[in-house]
């Protein structure tokens, strides 16, 4: 059909519903009741109509029931004749995208070749796959006792021996002890293949679908793929990670191409025996081109004890170019006109056999990489950029992996570790907006997931996700109950340990409920720069002052004597110190609220009289000459601190008690001296008038004297009062208390 014909039919289908909608709008029936022609006549095109009709549907399925004559026919009937027609849309649908794959997939316009991913199993991480690593032969260790060390037995094309690569560093300044990356010096020294120098026409990769991958899962494959690339001046390799069901993750494949071949190399079967590859990984004649290698590196070295010397990262080399975008996706579509598909990103890679969709996607990710290696080297050799390149490629290639309890404190780009902060917990305060006030309850759970994740080899997002952890520090429950209903999902770890958390909760509010209701010990004294300028005297009771005199003492004979008795615990704060004798160092170990310092003899006595003359002073300043201040440093006091030497204050005769209450009276004289001024001068005079009030008239009730002229006295309409505001609304019926019942009366 042409296109003329195609516009004179929907003219005439667009004319013929303009003319049925507007005679439906009309009252057929009455028409044909005035005249017969008029009814010949619709009986006619009904007629042919209805023919049409089943001629249409029986084209479409030969089975269809076809539509009688009469208007309560055509009524029961149009529900079917509705399915049909959706069914015909339907299959048009389908036909028109068969024809517009089958265009797509011709390339002939185009060129472009796309992924094949039309599979239906499912590729998402199962719960229900058995763990791999249970079959390793070197057990997991999620422990961190001990810094990070490399797993190399020997050291292929090293500058620098094997003994000297593998000595740990001693721990400097916010970096702890640790292994160095063995092939560091080997990276900064060895000089790249002369190859990557020099400008050359891009070789094009085999074609797609006239060539495979070759699996390798057995050391005979794994030897025969060497022997191969050992005759390589160039590979690409990339790698396939999972981190679900494990804690720091599995490298479950190694993809490696060739100009001439694509192997995938099952890496979970051949985790203790791929160290071998260094002969051509570590060989810088090789030149090594991988895509975003940041978090390759790593995985490398943890799991299998691989390192690159010789790296070409086309990450770096799209960044310098300033490609739009720095995916291996996009260079794929530029370079290759090839179309990947990012549904495998994110799938179980420990799946085995893998489905076909996975195994090309897989091959995909190197299969074109040395083309398109071709072409970036030409260009940034045309735009001089080869060194930046090469120098960024060198910095990723020199990352080393470390466990998070050897950390540097200063987070560095060198290395990596799977927990970079030293309070991780706070990211999900901001993230979830956790009030501070239940920071502790959150440390407490994140520390218990972290620690289940470590003994079972489990991702902390499976043992606990972020949500579920979030719900039980907002809910609080403490009853293993509430703990498996706080979220409509729940873990297994969760369900299984659910008494073990609440009783972990209950706890930790508990301690919380103590921490801000401690009580103060008596003897504590608050601190000037706490205090600011406040007067001494309402610090300090002499009480108290000669207690902290008898300990100052205490301490200073046994310094004196280098006492190795039981120490002193002086329960002052950082106004005075908390002193704890050593007679070794003729000193006192000091705890103030700064930490821990130690003090010597002379400078406690600095301190004792520094104390002594400012109470004096203050005492001096404050009070009248009349009220006498006890002497601090008396030879009673002297004798009594050489008889009490011990470590708690011990209790003082009853007259050296009533003695320092009547001081404690008499520094209170002057002030109750001062309020009796203040009462005597607001007393009345002697010689004052007697006043009878109960006569008097009442001063809380407003003068009624004019009352009965005010009723007489007409009202005034005020239009904006109460009464003229019209009947009130019906009031609406209170809410009935979630959890009772509720009766309903006439």
């Amino acid at each position: 059909m042409t296109s003329n014909e195609q516009d004179a039919l929907l003219s005439s289908l667009m004319q013929t519903v303009r003319s049925s909608s507007a005679l439906a709008a009309q009252d057929i029936d009455f028409y044909r009741s005035l005249d017969s022609d008029v009814n010949s006549s619709l009986q006619d095109t009904s007629s042919k109509m209805l023919s049409l009709i089943n001629e249409v549907l029986l084209s479409i399925d030969p089975n269809n029931d076809t539509i009688e004559e009469g208007k309560d026919e055509f009524l029961d009937s149009w529900k079917s004749i509705s399915n049909i027609m959706d069914n015909l849309f339907e299959k048009s649908d389908h036909a028109l995208d068969n024809i517009k794959n089958k265009t797509s997939n011709s390339a002939t316009d185009s060129g472009f070749k796309y992924l094949n991913d039309d599979d239906r199993s499912n590729s998402n991480p199962s719960k229900r796959l058995a763990k791999p690593q249970l079959d390793f032969k070197t057990p997991v260790d999620n422990t961190e006792l001990h810094p990070f060390k490399p797993l190399l037995k020997e050291k292929p094309n090293s500058l620098k021996p094997l003994e000297l690569s593998l000595k740990m560093l001693p721990e400097e300044e916010n970096i702890p002890a640790h292994y160095p990356n063995p092939y560091e010096y080997e990276i900064e020294n060895q000089k790249y293949d002369d190859s990557i120098l020099v400008p050359r026409e891009p070789i094009p990769s085999r074609d797609w679908d006239n060539t495979t991958a070759i699996w390798v899962d057995t050391v005979e494959e794994l030897t025969k793929m060497i022997e191969v690339l050992k005759k390589s001046k160039e590979i690409a390799i990339d790698l396939e990670h999972h981190d679900y069901r494990s804690y720091y993750g599995i490298v479950c494949l190694m993809q490696i191409s060739d100009r001439e071949n694509d192997w995938i190399v099952d890496t979970i079967a051949l985790r203790d025996d791929l160290k071998v590859l260094n002969e051509i990984f570590t060989d810088p004649g090789v030149v090594k081109v991988l895509h975003g290698a940041f978090m390759d590196i790593i995985w490398l070295q943890r799991d299998l004890g691989l390192y690159i010397v010789g790296l070409f990262d086309t990450y770096h080399a799209s960044r310098l170019l300033g490609f739009p975008k720095h995916s291996l996706a996009y260079l794929l579509e530029r370079f290759a006109n090839f179309k990947t598909s990012k549904k495998y990103q994110l799938a179980d890679w420990r799946i085995r056999p893998l489905s076909k969709p996975m195994f090309a996607y897989a091959r995909a990710d190197t299969h074109f990489l040395l083309n398109i290696f071709d072409q970036l080297r030409n260009m940034l050799l045309e735009q001089n950029k080869m060194s930046e390149v090469l120098h960024e490629s060198r910095k990723v290639a020199k990352r080393r992996f470390e466990y998070s309890s050897f950390r540097p404190k200063i987070g560095s780009q060198n290395v990596y570790s799977p927990i970079e902060s030293a309070e991780p917990w706070r990211n999900l305060m901001f993230q979830y907006n956790i009030p501070p006030s239940k920071e502790q309850l959150l440390r407490k759970l994140y520390e218990w997931r972290d620690m289940i994740a470590r003994r079972d080899d489990e991702s902390p997002r499976y043992v606990m996700p972020n949500q579920l952890l979030v719900s039980l520090v907002a809910g609080t429950p403490t009853e293993p109950i509430n703990v498996l209903s706080v979220s409509s999902y729940v873990s297994e770890h969760v369900r299984m340990n659910s008494k073990a958390i609440a009783n972990l909760i209950k706890k930790t509010l508990e301690d919380m409920k103590q921490g801000t209701s401690g009580k103060k010990n008596p003897l504590s004294v608050p601190s000037i720069s706490e205090e600011g300028d406040k007067d001494l005297s309402e610090i300090l009771t002499i009480s108290q002052i000669k207690s902290i005199q008898n300990m100052f003492n205490s301490v200073a004979k046994q310094i004196n004597a280098g006492s190795s008795e039981s120490n002193v615990d002086i329960n002052v704060p950082s106004l005075l110190f908390n002193g704890v004798p050593n007679a070794e160092y003729n000193s006192a170990v000091v705890y103030t609220s700064k930490g821990k310092t130690v003090v010597t003899k002379d400078e406690l006595s600095k301190r004792q009289k520094l104390i002594t003359d400012t109470l004096e002073q203050e005492y001096t300043e404050k009070h009248t000459q009349s009220i006498q201040i006890p002497s601090l440093q008396t030879s009673e006091t002297t004798e009594t601190t050489t008889e009490h030497p011990s470590n708690e204050i011990e209790e003082q005769p009853e007259e050296t008690q009533e003695k320092e209450d009547k001081d404690e009276i008499v520094t209170l004289r002057k002030r109750q001296a001062q309020n009796a001024k203040k009462r005597k001068a607001v007393e009345l005079p002697s010689d004052s008038e007697i006043v009878d009030y109960t006569s008097g008239e009442n001063l809380l009730v407003s003068n009624r004297k004019n009352t009965d002229h005010e009723k007489n006295k007409k009202r005034k309409f005020d239009p904006y009062s109460i009464e003229n505001t019209g009947p009130k609304a019906i009031k609406k019926k209170a809410k009935p208390t979630k959890g009772k019942n509720v009766s309903f009366k006439r």
